[in-house]
Order: structure tokens, then sequence, then C-alpha cells
């Protein structure tokens, strides 16, 4: 292709052939060019040729063939691995999963379905070097040729190993309180989402008698008709942080006196729900979660 400026000052892209003629004494006497204006699929190629630099710059990116055998990979799938090229070209990618998980059914299918031209993504599970753990959000992308045959298989990926991290002791802490006090989930308003076993033995009530009615029903009618209870919830619903000493009933009307806090808990755009614990007479750990919504300890 060659690169041309027409007479108003514009670029234009040009492919074809130029082929020297020759006069009747065999003399070359002139040029003839024949060819078309690339200028659209040159700027396509290069736009695209543009965004797989950028995928390349900003994420891992190995290559392998349809069987899985690793052909070439980047400076951040290597990094993140903690591998160097040579180490892994020519070795298959089980190298980089558990051993079990190697040898299964599962895995064997993985390779196959990519093999097909179809594709893969997901969150997965990799060992790299020295049997190190990495978590990936990653995306197989077969690559066909004019037939519609896969000639290779490309993997993008980026690590969600801190996250990933981070998620499980998140939740190991939850499940933690969860086993050791009592969980009741409201939304924004009170209404109750779930309760977990502690609440239930606490307060009496299973969770199909408790779901979707309003946290009124703990309180006697005296309570709810205080400014301050319809205030508390308001204030809830904020995003502020309430704590004292509370009378509630339990099932059957059993009162319970409960040294509490409720917690607003948030999302990125601010609460959305409500944890409360407690402790008091008859207490035992209760903590309401909820689900877009509010979450507290009774």
């Amino acid at each position: 292709d060659w690169k041309r400026v027409s007479k108003d000052g514009t670029v234009r892209w040009l492919g074809g052939t130029f082929s020297p003629l020759a006069d009747a004494q065999g003399r070359w006497h002139k040029v003839l060019f024949c060819g078309r204006d690339v200028t659209e699929e040159k700027e396509t190629v290069t736009a695209l040729s543009s965004e797989a630099q950028a995928i390349r710059r900003s994420q891992a990116v190995v290559e392998f063939d349809p069987t899985g055998i690793v052909l070439n990979a980047n400076d951040r799938f290597l990094q993140l691995t903690g591998y160097l090229l040579e180490d892994i070209v020519g070795r298959h990618h089980k190298m980089f999963v558990e051993t079990d998980f190697a040898s299964s059914s599962r895995y064997a299918e993985f390779w196959l379905k990519l093999g097909r031209g179809e594709y893969d993504s997901g969150e997965y599970k990799r060992i790299g070097k020295d049997g190190k753990e990495v978590w990936i959000q990653a995306s197989y992308n077969p690559i066909l040729d004019p037939d519609g045959r896969c000639v290779r298989v490309v993997k993008f990926a980026y690590d969600v190993t801190p996250a990933k991290v981070a998620n499980a002791e998140y939740r190991s802490k939850v499940e933690a309180i969860s086993r050791s006090q009592a969980v009741i989930e409201f939304d924004l308003k009170g209404h109750v989402l779930s309760v977990n076993p502690n609440f239930t033995a606490l307060m009496g009530y299973e969770l199909e008698e408790v779901r979707g009615k309003h946290h009124k029903m703990f309180c006697d009618e005296a309570t709810v008709n205080t400014p301050s209870y319809l205030a508390m919830w308001e204030q809830l619903a904020k995003g502020e942080h309430k704590s004292g000493e509370y009378r509630r009933l339990a099932k059957g009307g059993t009162e319970v006196w409960l040294q509490a806090t409720y917690n607003p808990v948030f999302d990125l755009n601010g609460p959305r729900t409500i944890c409360s614990n407690s402790r008091g007479r008859f207490w035992k750990p209760a903590m309401t979660q909820v689900p877009l919504g509010f979450s507290a300890r009774l």
C-alpha cells in the first residue's frame, strides 16, 4: 500500500501494482499503475491494531494453539504468573491449573470447546510459578481461519486475586458473626427480608412468619406510635448509626430487653442495609442483615 496526498490535501492510501511497459524496441518507456483506494480498509486495520495494542498493554495476554500449547505471552502475563517466556512456550496450559482439575473430564471438555471455536469467559483459579495461587477474570477467544477452523486461542486476563482474598475474608467475618449472633435483614423501610437460626432461637419466629412484615411486629403499640420510632427508621435510611437499650417482643409476647446497635451498611451510592447488634435479658446475639435495606441485631 502507498500513502498519497490528494489535491485538497487529504491523505489517501492506494493498493495496487506498478508495471513497467516496453515499446516496440523493448525499451521501458512508461509505467502503468493499476490499483484502488484502500483508505477505509487501512484505517480499519490501524484502528483494530491500536485497540489490540491497548488491550495487551493493560491486560495479561497469552496465546495457545487449539490444543492448549502455549505459543506466546506478554509481559503482564509473565509478571502475573512469575514465569519467564522460555519457561512456558511449548508447554500445555495444564501447567497453570491444579493437578486434579487438569486430569478431569471438565478440563478436557474446556479445550475441546475452545478447539471447536466456542468462546469461554469467567473467573478462574490458576497456579503460577512455585505454586503461587492466582485468581483471574479472563476470556478465552478462539481465532478462526476463513474456513471457520480454530487456529489459535488468545486469552485476555486481569488479576482479581486481591479482591478475591478480601471478599473471602469479608465472608468469613460475616459468617462468624452470623454463627454467634441472631441476624435479621430489613429493607430500607424496615420490612423483614431474612433471618438466621440464631434469630429464630431468640425470638421464636420462623422466616416465613416474619418475611415481608415490618420491624414494628417486634415492638409494642406504644413504642410504634412514638415520634422517636418513626424517626429511627428515617435516620437509619439516611445512613445514621443508632444504639441503645430497646424493649422488644418475641413470639407470644415475651418481653426481651436488648442493648442494641443499628448499623447502616453502605454500597457505593449510600445505605443499603442495617446491621443491629444487641445484648440484654434473654439475650442471644442477634444481628439483622438486609440486602438492599437494613440489618439489625435485636
